[in-house]
């Protein structure tokens, strides 16, 4: 993959961001209710060291939630199946999260414990519908091949309808061994490919910046798709298409920035050539950036599950914290449109 320069000048290659427009400033980020879902494995548990800090610094409240399946079997003496009543499995489950909560010394209300039965993405996404949540932090595993592709995980289904935005952190390794990684914001990643979903991540990734003092590197992807084709377009020049693709992507970048009031924030534009998120994935270990900022598409139904999306593949993919923004009302849950 080679990278397609922006024109060398000193507006180009690193943006103050002030312009002479007067317009107003763009608005901080609300968060005044995070969700952190866990299954009380390990690496669900990352996910609240992760959130600690930034729940101090944005000075929000914290909702602990676990969903459980209908029937929780256990194995009595004659090893004969026991089913555990469901009012007992959420006493039991709630005690737990309040567990966890003292192990990390932080103060939960009565209200903010949430045990639930049902499918784990479905009960978190009404969850946040219904408390007002601004964010969910969860942790991903990062399982891939041929059943990931096929069954997903719970935390793609939750980018895929969470009404607020979706924080995944994952801890990255270190000469073999797995160490925990801080939630920051000093360089955010936010890959734009100029339609009006990208805008909106751009805009949460805005908001973010001015709160956090930070710096917006602005990632473009070009690539061509794959067509197969007749003798009717054995005319065409793949290299010359290639060529007006990064010309345009360039032309599309300078207004963007152009047009844009920052507001100070300091922005660097980069233009890449190939895999989208191969590209955002790579540029964020190259840029050393501390959070990847997307937005999706949701897309969803057969097509979803077989091509899948570029924010699913960042999700999977990426080495250090991705959010998610959803870019239009979400789709209804699949329950809801059984009903």
């Amino acid at each position: 993959m080679k990278t397609a320069t922006l024109p060398r000048t000193r507006r180009n290659r690193r943006i103050s961001g002030r312009t002479r427009r007067a317009v107003s400033k763009p608005a901080r980020v609300k968060i005044s209710n995070v969700l952190v879902p866990i299954d009380f494995s390990k690496r669900s548990l990352e996910a609240i060291e992760c959130a600690l800090p930034l729940l101090k610094q944005l000075g929000a409240e914290l909702h602990l939630m676990h969903v459980f399946e209908p029937d929780y079997p256990l194995s009595s003496m004659m090893a004969l199946p026991l089913v555990v009543p469901e009012l007992e499995i959420g006493r039991r489950v709630r005690r737990h999260l309040k567990d966890v909560a003292n192990k990390y010394s932080v103060p939960l209300r009565r209200e903010n414990i949430h045990a639930v039965k049902g499918r784990a993405f479905e009960e978190i996404c009404r969850l946040a519908r219904e408390r007002a949540i601004n964010l969910i932090v969860m942790s991903t595993r990062g399982n891939t091949g041929l059943k990931h592709l096929l069954l997903g995980s719970t935390v793609e289904r939750v980018v895929r309808y969470s009404p607020c935005p979706v924080l995944i952190v994952r801890p990255v390794g270190n000469n073999g061994k797995m160490i925990k990684r801080a939630v920051g914001f000093g360089k955010i990643l936010v890959p734009i490919d100029f339609s009006d979903c990208s805008m909106k991540g751009l805009e949460y990734a805005k908001a973010l910046a001015r709160q956090f003092g930070s710096k917006l590197v602005l990632l473009n992807s070009v690539a061509l798709q794959y067509f197969i084709t007749s003798d009717e377009y054995a005319r065409y020049d793949l290299p010359l298409l290639m060529q007006q693709a990064e010309q345009a992507s360039r032309k599309q970048m300078r207004e963007l920035i152009a047009k844009t009031d920052w507001n100070g924030i300091e922005v660097e534009p980069s233009l890449q050539i190939g895999h989208a998120g191969q590209q955002i994935c790579a540029q964020a270990i190259q840029h050393h950036a501390d959070v990847i900022v997307t937005s999706t598409h949701g897309t969803t139904g057969f097509k979803h599950i077989l091509v899948g999306s570029t924010a699913e593949y960042v999700v999977r993919h990426a080495s250090c914290p991705v959010l998610v923004v959803p870019s239009h009302e979400r789709p209804a849950l699949i329950s809801q449109r059984e009903n």
